[in-house]
């Protein structure tokens, strides 16, 4: 850190608001803030030997060493890169030398250690066999002194065009690159420095500053070496210096920088000035405007251009110093709090959990955050389906269609011989694989035969005309013989709507996704677990209901077997033309008698059909009741659910070594976390800055 006179101060601002702005600028360059946004920055470039090292040094008066190559071989600003190891940024962060009297030789001096640091060769090592030669490290160096209102410089080295042993075509392309990313900044202020005794159209670095910086607002020229010219040189030059060749918007300046023998000859800063004064006041130098010669005139023309694009950028500055503090914030609130120890782990996972076990209970009981069809509405979706599954069973869940009371049995004429192949084995009835798929049409089928033929192939000792127990039982199942398929197409379907919620809502709950992932694989088993005792669950309830005897207390099943009798009774006095409260209506009870008589076979098999059909109306609503309570809402939502695995309980069950392999945090993410945390704080100090708060500790 060196402090020299104020006459070195490169800019004055016209108001004492940019002024502090661009103080501001300066500080939040020191706090580093230039990782998260771009920050207004001068950047010198040209050629080697263009003159540049002069240039700085008639701006800043510092004491560059312009005989040496040492400063051209990396950059000088307030930055290192963020690429590096840990060790090699401490190892250079903790290079500071402080002077208060900065001579040319002690400035070569840190110049060249500076150097060595960043792995480039000493003066006393030849180049040629180094095997670095340029650096993308930056060295910062702090002017201190009254009234220091200067914006921060960079000299980067300089091009060249014959690559040789010393200087290769790859450390060219280094050049170019560091060069590029200074230059593409569009908040970056181009001074480029053109050598007068070359010719400009050979000169790359216009190409570079028009390729990133198309309308030429941010760049200024500055030529040198004026003094060297050959005589009848002057006239292109002066063209040049009048905007005439090379139009750039904020135009052309002149300078005169000391020579080799003036350093040899101990010129000082003084001196140097009054001797550029002299040089333009005569002709044919004169006749440029006396505003584009002089490093006077250039400190203050660089003052206004300054001055308007501080005061132009400040105020985005502002708000991108807010947008990244927020985003930084955001991204390390989704990291997580530190989970480095067990309790840190477990605390973490604790959090998760609960929150995860909050947002089940509100979505179990239908209290939505989400609006729409969305997966974590859990209650929604359970209803729904299950008022599908209730209608699939409704419309499809039969194999035949029952016959109306209406509907007459036709006792068939069977010979004995083809009555019993008819009724071998499964009695002609259809076997599962002939039904059809969930929610097609039941194509009516003659149910009277069905029962027909079983009940002859059943028959026991009951009397003719009576009914073996089993024949119900049988066709039950029969006619019940599509409930498996459609009941695991829905219990596949409850499982799906549970796996979206829970992932949804997991993702909601932990954003880290590393985590997430090694959780559903601790959980992921536990949960199919869960799953398989459901349908196991299921398939019991199938077999209770399909494969046992037919029980039930239901009244439903007395009142709709007796109604059906009833309704045949009645439909048979319909038939002898008698009328409901018909007056004078006298009735032969003979004509009843046998105007309604069924033989023993059609009495037995209506007995059978109502039968059968009052039991398979109370038996249907019972199953699907059985599944949604039991299978559904015991089985999968209850205690033992896949959705109450992950809870506080849980986690506080996990070992050391769970823990570490669920929520460890690996190398990337603490090296992130402390990345956002040192960004955090940057961008906190800058906001306090342009606040206009002086105390940003």
């Amino acid at each position: 850190m060196a402090e020299l006179p104020n006459n070195m101060q490169i800019v004055d601002f016209n108001s004492p608001e940019r002024t502090k702005q661009l103080e501001i600028i300066d500080k939040l360059h020191d706090l580093g803030v230039g990782k998260e946004i771009s920050l207004p920055v001068l950047v010198v470039v040209g050629d080697q030997s263009s003159g540049k090292s002069s240039l700085l040094e008639g701006l800043t008066t510092l004491p560059f060493p312009i005989a040496s190559q040492l400063c051209t071989r990396f950059a000088t600003q307030v930055s290192f890169p963020t690429d590096a190891a840990d060790d090699y940024k401490a190892k250079l962060s903790r290079f500071a030398r402080e002077v208060t009297v900065l001579s040319s030789e002690k400035f070569s001096e840190i110049l060249a250690e500076a150097a060595v640091l960043m792995g480039l060769p000493s003066t006393t090592e030849e180049s040629e066999i180094a095997s670095k030669r340029f650096s993308r490290d930056v060295l910062k160096i702090e002017i201190v002194g009254p009234q220091q209102n200067h914006l921060s410089v960079v000299d980067v080295p300089g091009l060249y065009h014959n690559p040789i042993k010393a200087q290769t075509s790859e450390d060219l392309g280094i050049i170019r690159s560091l060069i590029g990313e200074y230059v593409n900044d569009p908040r970056t202020i181009i001074m480029a420095v053109l050598d007068a005794r070359n010719n400009l159209a050979n000169q790359e670095v216009f190409k570079i500053a028009k390729s990133s910086d198309a309308l030429v607002a941010r760049t200024i020229g500055v030529m040198t070496k004026l003094d060297a010219l050959q005589p009848g040189d002057e006239k292109p030059i002066i063209a040049i210096a009048r905007n005439e060749v090379e139009t750039l918007k904020h135009g052309w300046h002149c300078v005169r920088n000391r020579s080799t023998q003036d350093i040899n000859d101990g010129v000082s800063a003084e001196e140097r000035d009054r001797k550029e004064k002299e040089f333009f006041s005569k002709a044919p130098w004169n006749s440029i405007e006396p505003q584009r010669t002089g490093i006077a005139h250039l400190k203050t023309n660089l003052g206004r251009l300054l001055s308007k694009h501080i005061a132009r950028e400040f105020p985005d500055i502002r708000k991108e110093i807010d947008a990244h503090y927020v985003l930084s914030c955001k991204q390390l609130e989704k990291l997580g709090p530190p989970r480095q120890s067990t309790q840190e782990q477990r605390q973490h996972l604790t959090k998760i959990a609960t929150l995860y076990q909050r947002a089940i209970e509100e979505v179990s009981n239908g209290r939505y955050r989400k609006a729409g069809n969305h997966p974590s509405k859990l209650r929604m979706h359970l209803q729904n389906a299950s008022d599908c599954f209730a209608q699939n069973m409704q419309t499809s869940g039969k194999t035949m269609e029952f016959k109306s009371t209406d509907d007459k049995f036709e006792e068939l004429k069977v010979e004995s011989d083809e009555l019993t192949e008819s009724c071998s084995g499964d009695a002609n009835l259809s076997t599962e694989e002939d039904f059809v798929e969930d929610g097609a049409e039941v194509k009516p089928s003659n149910m009277y035969e069905e029962i027909h033929l079983l009940w002859r192939s059943a028959r026991g000792i009951e009397l003719f005309g009576h009914v073996n127990p089993s024949v119900v039982e049988t066709l039950f199942n029969f006619q019940t013989s599509k409930w498996p398929l459609l009941a695991n197409k829905h219990m596949e379907k409850i499982i799906t709507i549970i796996q979206k919620c829970h992932n949804n809502i997991l993702k909601e709950t932990c954003s880290d996704e590393s985590i997430r992932t090694r959780l559903c694989g601790k959980i992921d088993p536990d949960a199919e677990s869960a799953f398989e005792a459901a349908r196991a669950e299921l398939a019991h309830l199938l077999v209770d209901e399909r494969d046992g005897p037919l029980l039930t207390n239901d009244p439903c099943f007395a009142e709709n077997l007796a109604k059906a009798r009833a309704d045949r009774f009645a439909n048979g006095l319909k038939k002898l033309g008698l009328k409901d409260k018909q007056p004078n209506n006298y009735i032969n009870y003979d004509i009843i008698k046998n105007g309604i008589r069924s033989s023993n076979e059609q009495t037995a098999i209506y007995d059978i059909h109502d039968t059968l059909k009052a039991y398979y109306d109370v038996a249907l609503p019972r199953f699907v009741d059985n599944v949604s309570n039991q299978v559904v809402q015991r089985s999968l939502m209850g205690r033992k659910g896949p959705v109450s695995i992950l809870t506080p309980e849980w986690v506080a069950g996990l070992d050391a070594d769970d823990l570490v392999e669920i929520a460890g945090e690996n190398p990337a993410t603490s090296a992130l976390r402390e990345e956002l945390n040192a960004a955090i704080g940057r961008l906190q100090k800058a906001r306090k800055l342009c606040s206009g708060k002086t105390d940003i500790s």
